[in-house]
């Protein structure tokens, strides 16, 4: 259980996710807020194309059943740009949730905003009635939110849809409510995108869907994870960069050899796992992404309360969403997860392990402002071990009105 020894627990978030319900309602929208970078420029907001590229390069995945919204039109302000599950905006309370949503990126972003609907990921082909009914209620949805935000101004700029590979404008029916869905034109791919070769110019890495790696099953199933050892004085940090680079080395095929302290990779992997697997432990190896590239250290027992007072403390890029730590714990997620199996060996260890990893990525995917990814974490925690109480305190962290202190647009 990811807390810390001893101290008060507060909760707190992160730019990939806004959730903004008082707590004892029912959950909000949950959102990925892009970690903004003051350099970028939004090329072409009214493109289709090329919101749907910056989206993608922003959050380092492809938005899939999304409401991409980028705040616009406040002087001095850095856009934000907001990506939400297209489901929970369907959903019996979505419309209470995306009055909230829309007065949060009018307080962050400025008092217009351009909005995208994606369906599938834009490009797949999906039967038009479906698009055309998707798009009329979402469409809907967002028009009379927008329309009855007041009482301070606040206007969609744009209202445009990516579905089928195509671009769609959703136009107001003359004298009457709802929006009628129009084909604009084809979707340019994400590589024919003004962002994507300002992307390549620039040096920053396009991202790309990692496919499933079953090397990853295969070491988690023929490791042999020591028991916990409740009483170790291992560096986690030091367990975890062996861990990695081991990692790396199988992932590659380099095979089983060992280094010179005459561990084999395996080994390493196991010996990280089996100590992250011990409470303090994954709470220090938080502690430590925490303070990756800082200058200072962040006391362990008010880590949390620091984090949603103190806006200096900012992620590095390496623990975001796609940075080689952030993926490591992944991976090595993955791992611990094979390693549960009915007949593995140690199955306790690392099941130990798989959950620690797991609640430390919803750490992590909070502090970046990355609420829906941190619930789609907590949703399979909840689903793997349904009689945890983890799960619920790891939801209501997330699902709380509490912010890290840090903005990605400041």
């Amino acid at each position: 259980m990811i807390l810390p020894p001893q101290g008060p627990v507060v909760p707190s978030a992160s730019l990939a996710q806004a959730v903004v319900h008082p707590i004892g309602e029912a959950p909000a929208m949950t959102t990925n807020t892009s970690p903004a970078d003051p350099r970028r420029r939004l090329l072409d907001a009214d493109d289709p194309a090329e919101l749907l590229a910056e989206a993608r390069l922003c959050l380092r995945e492809s938005p899939t059943d999304a409401l991409i919204m980028v705040g616009a039109g406040a002087p001095g302000l850095a856009p934000v740009l907001t990506c939400s599950s297209l489901q929970e905006l369907l959903a019996p309370t979505g419309e209470r949730h995306l009055h909230r949503h829309l007065e949060l990126l009018r307080r962050r972003g400025g008092p217009q905003a351009h909005a995208l609907i994606v369906v599938g990921d834009g490009y797949q082909d999906v039967p038009e009635p479906v698009v055309r009914a998707v798009l009329r209620q979402a469409g809907e949805l967002l028009r009379c939110a927008a329309r009855d935000l007041g009482p301070a101004p606040f206007a969609l700029h744009s209202l445009r849809a990516a579905a089928g590979a195509s671009c769609w404008e959703l136009l107001a029916v003359r004298d009457g409510d709802g929006v009628e869905p129009s084909r604009a034109g084809p979707l340019r791919p994400f590589q024919d995108t003004r962002a994507a070769a300002a992307a390549v110019l620039t040096g920053n890495p396009l991202p790309h869907p990692e496919p499933e790696d079953p090397v990853l099953a295969e070491i988690g199933h023929r490791l042999r994870l020591p028991p916990r050892d409740l009483a170790t004085s291992a560096d986690i940090g030091e367990l975890f960069t062996a861990a990695r680079t081991a990692l790396g080395r199988l992932r590659a095929g380099s095979g089983p050899a060992p280094d010179a302290a005459g561990m084999t990779q395996c080994e390493q992997i196991a010996e990280f796992l089996s100590a992250v697997a011990v409470d303090r432990l994954h709470w220090e190896l938080l502690a430590q992404c925490v303070e990756h590239g800082a200058e200072q250290r962040i006391e362990r027992e008010t880590l949390l309360q620091v984090l949603v007072s103190d806006p200096r403390w900012r992620p590095h890029p390496d623990v975001c969403a796609g940075g080689p730590w952030y993926q490591a714990l992944e991976r090595l997620r993955v791992v611990a997860g094979a390693g549960d199996a009915p007949a593995a060996p140690a199955r306790g260890t690392a099941r130990s392990a798989w959950r620690a990893l797991t609640a430390l990525l919803v750490m992590l995917a909070w502090w970046n402002h990355r609420f829906a990814t941190a619930g789609g974490l907590v949703d399979e925690l909840r689903e793997r071990e349904p009689e945890s109480t983890l799960a619920p305190l790891l939801s209501r962290m997330t699902d709380a009105p509490i912010f890290p202190a840090w903005w990605p647009a400041a």
